[in-house]
């Protein structure tokens, strides 16, 4: 690992789209959601960190479990509250609704830190992806500015830090379909997952 990092997983969505179904126990091809993830973050970091609303149901994960900070519901105070909480200067962060992050994707975004950069973040054809991405701490001055302020959108925070993006191009030699940036929002999402699990494993 090109540096210490603290790997968290962000599970405070309100599952509209399930019916309040906790997506992160969701089943594809017969394992969690939640612990696909924590399969490949325990081969990476030695820290793991689960921010949510909901503690007790997460009773049974090997994984430091905090809560936002801020009442508002926004990703961002997600993001802050897992950075508070890592032990290491750095964090990897994804949604407990991605059922493929790849390891390589993961460790390409590591390789890439420098000590002048605050944010890693994909940039893909879609645009940024944020919620797969490497934050530093010096990142959390500006994220307590915005969530004081109820300016909630994460990009707002590029214009404050130091951001280095890795584009599609770079993150296709580790990821080649991007699967890592899969979410399951909707059931139409999971049966799709499964397929992508059926071809993929």
């Amino acid at each position: 690992m090109a540096v210490p990092c603290t790997g968290v997983i962000l599970a405070g969505g309100q599952n509209k789209r399930f019916d309040g179904q906790n997506k992160a126990f969701i089943s594809i091809g017969g394992k969690r959601i939640l612990d696909r993830l924590l399969d490949v973050y325990a081969q990476r970091f030695d820290q793991i960190v689960l921010v949510t609303n909901d503690p007790a149901a997460y009773t049974d994960v090997d994984a430091l479990i905090v809560t936002d900070h801020y009442s508002v519901r926004s990703s961002l105070n997600g993001l802050h509250a897992g950075l508070f909480a890592a032990a290491h200067e750095y964090a990897f962060f994804a949604a407990c609704d991605s059922p493929f992050i790849k390891g390589e994707l993961i460790q390409r975004l590591l390789d890439a830190v420098t000590p002048k950069v605050d944010i890693i973040v994909p940039s893909t054809s879609a645009g940024y992806e944020p919620m797969v991405a490497v934050y530093k701490k010096t990142c959390l001055p500006a994220m307590v500015s915005q969530l004081e302020r109820d300016l909630l959108k994460i990009q707002g925070l590029f214009r404050k830090v130091r951001v280095k993006t890795l584009d599609e191009a770079d993150l296709r030699k580790v990821d080649p379909h991007l699967i890592s940036f899969f979410n399951v929002n909707t059931p139409g999402d999971l049966v799709l997952a499964e397929a992508l699990y059926q071809q993929n494993g």
